[in-house]
Order: structure tokens, then C-alpha cells, then sequence
């Protein structure tokens, strides 16, 4: 008896094959997908000793052997994964650097008062500082490796400016702020600043909290409306 197929039906042979295929592609991609998964952990904890000794014993002191051995790889790990001890390095300090200003990105990136909004960021910098002061290290050697034009600190650290910019332009414009006020040599003041204090931690770890100094900083910002005798 002949039997009719509705146009693109399966056969059950087809059908038998297709799950056969399929069954393949999951039981090759189970291994596929551990083998990525660790090859990104085994990233990270290269990526983690790296910090760590960089704020434990600073940047020159940092060596393959001593990388791989808190990490817990093997010595080839770094050139399979980074290339070289310098590519390492330079990516580490660069993820430290948007560890630590990521909190601040996103209180400038909220809603609501750019004045509070700048305050929240600003403190949410000088707090981050200010706790994690062991880690402050390896944040001042980004800087220190992004001005000899080494890793790409310097481009978060403008990401950081732009959008510092972006909030004291809005005060500006609103009038909170004077208008001689150049938001980008504003932003970058206020970078320079946190820079400042966060060398300040390490070696004032009693001194003013992160709070008041924020407090302080944004005053003055907010004061410099009446500088020119304006009261804005």
C-alpha cells in the first residue's frame, strides 16, 4: 500500500538519523563546553594571582614562577593563555582598575539629581579607596603602566572622565555649577584627586573617612558657583 508524505516530513529513518546527530553534537559539546569553562577559570585565577601579588609585593616583584604557583597552574599556562608575562600583567592591572571604578561608573550612569549624583560617585570611589586600601597597589601601578603608554588603564580611566564630564556638564547647565566650569578639566580634576587619595589610605590608613572626605570635594565643587560673586 502506498502511502503519501506531507512535503517536508521526516521519514522515520530520517528522523532516526536526526536524533542520532543530535545526540553526537550534545555528547561532543558536554567536553567542548568543560574545556571552555576551564580554560575562563584558569584564566581568572591567573588573572587573581597577578593582583594579588602586585598588591602584596608591587609589580617588580611579580615572576611567572610565582604567578603560576598561587594561581596553581603550570608555567606554560601564561604563554598558552596570555601570550607573556607582560600581556598578563597588563590585563590584570586593567581588570583592577574597572573592579575598582565600576561602583562609580554606575552611581553616575542612575537617575535623579546630578548632584547627588556626583556626591554617590565620588564617594563611591573614595570608599572603594578606602576599603580596599591592600588593594591600592596595583590600582596606583596601572596608572603608573597606562602614563608609559603600556595596558589599556588609561582608556577605562577615560571612560571614567567621560562620564564624570557628562554629569558636571549638567550642572553646569542647570546652574548648580558657574559657567566657567570646564567639565572635562573638572572630571579630570576630581580623577586626580581620588588618584591622590588613594595613595593617601595607604599611608594615612586613620585619616578622614571616605565620607567626609567626598563631602569636602563636592563642596567645593558646588561652592565654586558664588566664586564669581554669582549666587547661582
Amino acid at each position: 500500500m502506498l502511502t503519501s508524505r506531507r512535503p517536508g516530513a521526516a521519514s522515520g529513518g530520517e528522523c532516526h538519523r536526526a536524533a542520532v546527530s543530535y545526540e553526537c553534537m550534545t555528547e561532543a559539546s558536554g567536553p567542548q563546553r568543560r574545556a571552555a569553562n576551564e580554560r575562563g577559570a584558569a584564566r581568572a585565577r591567573l588573572l587573581g594571582a597577578t593582583c594579588q601579588l602586585i598588591a602584596s609585593d608591587g609589580i617588580g616583584a611579580v615572576t611567572s614562577r610565582r604567578i603560576t604557583d598561587v594561581a596553581g597552574e603550570n608555567l606554560a599556562s601564561i604563554t598558552y593563555y596570555f601570550g607573556s608575562k607582560h600581556a598578563l600583567v597588563a590585563e590584570a592591572l586593567v581588570a583592577e582598575v574597572e573592579r575598582l571604578v565600576e561602583p562609580t561608573m554606575r552611581a553616575l550612569e542612575g537617575e535623579g539629581d546630578p548632584v547627588q549624583r556626583l556626591m554617590g560617585a565620588i564617594t563611591d570611589l573614595l570608599r572603594t579607596f578606602a576599603d580596599e586600601r591592600e588593594r591600592a597597589p596595583a590600582y596606583l601601578a596601572a596608572l603608573v603602566e597606562a602614563a608609559r603608554g603600556a595596558g589599556g588603564g588609561a582608556e577605562v580611566i577615560d571612560r571614567l572622565r567621560s562620564r564624570l564630564a557628562a554629569v558636571v556638564g549638567q550642572l553646569v547647565a542647570n546652574g548648580t555649577a558657574p559657567g566657567w566650569v570646564d567639565p572635562d578639566a573638572m572630571a579630570a580634576l576630581i580623577i586626580a584627586t581620588a588618584n591622590g587619595i588613594a595613595l593617601q589610605v595607604c599611608v594615612d590608613p586613620d585619616g578622614p573617612s571616605a565620607e567626609a572626605q567626598a563631602a569636602q570635594l563636592a563642596s567645593l565643587f558646588v561652592a565654586a558657583a558664588v566664586v564669581d560673586g554669582t549666587d547661582r
